[in-house]
């Protein structure tokens, strides 16, 4: 296009007071926000002689993924056919304080452009809010998939349609399974042909929604409990871990089992709810865990973390926008840390508050954001630096034992309520012939006990008996005369800090439940204190 004629300068210059609004979405950390594009025809770009091209300039904290969209919305476009006239558009994405990353606005910036060099019809005022546009969009003008949809379709409100590519429709059919979804349609789209063709009023957009759909779980099966040979003491400080929600230590050799226990422990752990399922599946979905749709977190999760991981990727943060960290990806399962020694001492550190809140916050310059953290913390390591303490292949001096071991900070330990010391296991116990499948038994076990606690805790807002609040233990554990006694004995015969005289009460509680009795016996006490009082670890502060 070099010269305009009159007929076409005329249209042009209707496009300059034409305003135009449509409304997408951005993943802010693992919430969904919805974005207002307002958009307008600024300036024709009319060069004699030269071909003209349209051009766009956005404002709004548009970072640099969202300016590069627009090199993928010039090829999108041109691959549909359809060649707008030459005019600068500005767009403006709102709040304009929020800060828009990512992908998520390619498929509503192209359709805005489109609207604003006249290509596509506004919709009707009445129906502006209720559309929701977000994707990814290719040169060729395919859209394709993007992480966190199941979060849009959190934050769209009652009625209001949700478009996104094709491979997140399943995805965002999850919402269905949550108890608090209200009504939110969802449509999907394969290229961007099909949003020109809707817009158009050429085709319609059906809602996903209304069709069956199967979920391909994630997360691993775990291991079962049989296939851990001996070691019965550290079994039994696993069943308590997964009744009670407690933090657990394993200290031993290597090679005698630890790893193998922090793999089965998820397969005890009580089943997911619906909920619980449709909020893991949101978290590994706005961090981009989910390589395919279809897929969701039907298990509880465990995570390995390595040694040499850094701060951030243990709690979460990073540059720019904080993302969630491994504290988070664990929610609801296990966070397992091997080789706890061996982790810097900041790392361990920052676990303090996801352990004690069930939370972690991250704090930046532009504001704090927070994310879930509740999960069950399974912790191993060695009991020297070469790991082969008490026996004739240690060579380890005691001074070096003392400060391997003084790596775990006191308030680290004070918020482990378990450690257990693995010995290790005897021929007899190496070619012993394999239990039949035990976890299912011990989940059963599990889950009876979550329900104790589930009844016990109704309308208070803990979970389980290790997230009793300090302060109101006696409220939950209930003592008889002589089991009071009992634990007066036991914290007087013991040096107990008040955190680890809870704690105590505590995993006692848990061993009830797991028994059956609602009042704390003698005998609940003695079984904790097993697991609660003294150790390697604790002996060397």
């Amino acid at each position: 296009m070099g010269y305009i004629s009159r007929a076409d300068d005329r249209r042009l210059r209707a496009l300059l007071k034409a305003q135009h609004t449509l409304f997408g979405g951005v993943i802010h950390g693992i919430d969904g926000a919805i974005v207002e594009l307002q958009a307008r025809c600024t300036e024709i770009l009319a060069v004699p002689g030269e071909p003209a091209q349209w051009q766009a300039a956005i404002s709004g904290m548009a970072r640099k993924p969202v300016n590069e969209a627009l090199d993928r919305v010039r090829g999108a476009i041109a691959a549909c056919g359809i060649r707008p006239p030459a005019c600068e558009v500005t767009i403006n994405l709102s709040p304009a304080d929020l800060p828009k990353d990512g992908t998520w606005l390619d498929l509503p910036l192209a359709v805005i452009i489109l609207q604003a060099l006249g290509e596509l019809p506004d919709l009707p005022g009445d129906q502006e809010d209720d559309l929701i546009l977000m994707g990814e969009l290719s040169l060729h003008g395919e859209v394709r998939r993007v992480r966190g949809a199941l979060s849009m379709a959190f934050a769209a409100k009652p009625g209001q349609l949700l478009v996104v590519p094709k491979a997140n429709e399943k995805e965002c059919a999850l919402i269905t399974a949550n108890p608090d979804h209200k009504g939110c349609r969802v449509a999907s789209v394969s290229h961007l042909r099909d949003v020109v063709a809707f817009f158009r009023g050429e085709s319609k957009l059906p809602n996903v929604l209304a069709q069956p759909i199967s979920f391909e779980p994630i997360v691993q099966k775990a291991t079962d409990f049989a296939h851990v040979k001996g070691q019965d003491l550290a079994k039994e400080a696993c069943l308590i871990a997964a009744a009670g929600g407690h933090n657990l230590l394993l200290i031993g050799p290597p090679g005698e089992g630890k790893s193998l226990l922090a793999s089965a422990i998820p397969g005890i752990l009580p089943r997911l709810t619906n909920p619980e399922k449709v909020a893991l599946t949101r978290i590994y979905s706005a961090c981009g865990h989910l390589e395919s749709d279809g897929q969701a977190v039907t298990r509880r999760p465990m995570r390995p973390v390595h040694h040499t991981s850094s701060r951030q990727a243990l709690v979460g943060g990073g540059t720019g926008i904080p993302r969630p960290g491994e504290v988070t990806l664990a929610h609801l399962g296990v966070l397992f840390l091997d080789e706890l020694a061996e982790f810097p001492r900041s790392s361990i550190e920052a676990l303090r508050q996801p352990i004690e809140n069930g939370e972690v916050s991250i704090a930046r310059v532009g504001g704090t954001m927070t994310f879930p953290a509740r999960f069950t913390l399974l912790a191993a390591m060695n009991p020297c630096p070469c790991g082969y303490l008490g026996s004739e292949q240690c060579r380890c001096k005691p001074a070096q034992v003392k400060k391997y071991l003084s790596k775990i900070s006191g308030p680290i330990v004070d918020r482990i309520d378990l450690q257990v010391e693995m010995s290790r296991l005897s021929t007899e116990e190496r070619f012993a012939e394999p239990p039949p499948p035990l976890s299912e038994k011990l989940r059963d076990q599990v889950e009876l006990a979550r329900e104790r606690q589930s009844v016990r805790f109704r309308e208070t807002g803990v979970a389980f008996n290790a997230a009793i609040p300090g302060g109101r233990v006696r409220d939950f554990c209930r003592f008889t005369a002589e089991s009071l006694e009992h634990f007066r004995k036991l914290v007087d015969e013991n040096t107990l800090t008040t955190r680890s005289i809870d704690r105590l009460a505590k995993v006692a509680r848990t061993v009830a439940d797991l028994d059956g009795s609602e009042d704390l016996r003698p005998r609940d006490l003695d079984s904790a204190a097993r697991f609660v009082v003294g150790g390697i670890l604790r002996d060397s502060f």
